[in-house]
């Protein structure tokens, strides 16, 4: 069953992301827009910076959450205490 861990990890990734562009686009606009005002100057591209970082990367870590779960029943250690 490969295809459904693929699919899984397709959703999680997919619904992250959905998820975290909104939120990072508000997020960006009112702390470094053109009129927010809120931070100095020299702090606006660091803003940007972080909010292309998460949306970059949060999806990308929730995939590869779902894909390192759903292959947990497949592993050879699979019910074997930690040592």
């Amino acid at each position: 069953m490969p295809w459904r861990r693929v699919l899984l990890t397709a959703l999680a990734g997919l619904a992250t992301l959905a998820l975290t562009v909104p939120v990072a686009l508000l997020v960006v606009l009112v702390l470094a827009g053109p009129h927010a005002g809120l931070l100095p100057h020299w702090l606006e591209p660091v803003v940007l910076a972080l909010g292309w970082l998460a949306v970059l990367t949060l999806p990308v870590m929730a995939a590869q959450t779902v894909w390192r779960r759903t292959g947990m029943a497949h592993s050879r250690n699979a019910g074997r205490p930690a040592p």
